[in-house]
Formats: structure tokens, sequence, C-alpha cells
């Protein structure tokens, strides 16, 4: 299955995922991942900055902003990116925190320095 670049923030501000987790990885830092909701690709953010669970929206690091869509889940997509994500990033560790972060409210890691 390959894997290719997506659009910038710039032409993309928005993106809205289905089928999604939420990942920290070993090292503290969360993900979106899960399928675009437009054409079902696999997609994984670069790190989350800020969330509202009220609202199922997130901004990244990136700048980009996605909205949740349905409920969480998985998909053979959004794995696959996900394991990509971790090979080419040397994640060696990882856990699933989605119910976390709808249950400690608000979340904003803004003033982190990486």
């Amino acid at each position: 299955m390959p894997v290719w670049r997506v659009a910038s923030v710039n032409d993309e501000p928005q993106l809205s995922l289905v089928h999604w987790k939420i990942l920290e990885t070993g090292g503290g830092v969360r993900h979106f991942a899960g399928e675009d909701a437009r054409d079902f690709t696999g997609r994984v953010s670069t790190p989350i900055l800020k969330f509202d669970p009220a609202l199922r929206r997130g901004t990244t690091q990136s700048g980009r902003v996605y909205q949740l869509v349905g409920p969480d889940g998985w998909s053979d997509n959004a794995q696959y990116l996900w394991e990509r994500f971790c090979d080419v990033n040397d994640v060696t560790s990882y856990s699933d925190v989605t119910k976390d972060m709808f249950e400690g409210g608000t979340h904003d890691d803004s003033s982190r320095a990486d």
C-alpha cells in the first residue's frame, strides 16, 4: 500500500476523520490517526496541541484542525499508516488514549517545546 505526502495546511486547513483514535507515543506525544472522511485514506496528524472533546475538534502542531466524525474506531488503512508512521519515526511503544482525552476535558499542549 503506498504512502504519499498530503496537501499543505494552507491548501487543506481542516480535515474530518472517521474510524479514528487518539494515540500517544512512548515519548508522551499524542496524534490523531484515522481515515480522511472524503476518500477514506489513512491519516496520522502531527502532534496534538489543543483538543476540545465537546466539539470533537483539535489543532495540531502543523496548524491543521481535525474534526472527529462518528464513533472512535479503527480501520485497516488507519492502522497501516500508523504502523508506517511508527517505523519512520522510531516509535517503539504507544497507547490508545482516546477515552482519556474525552474523560479528561480540554487538552492544551500548545506550550510544548517539541
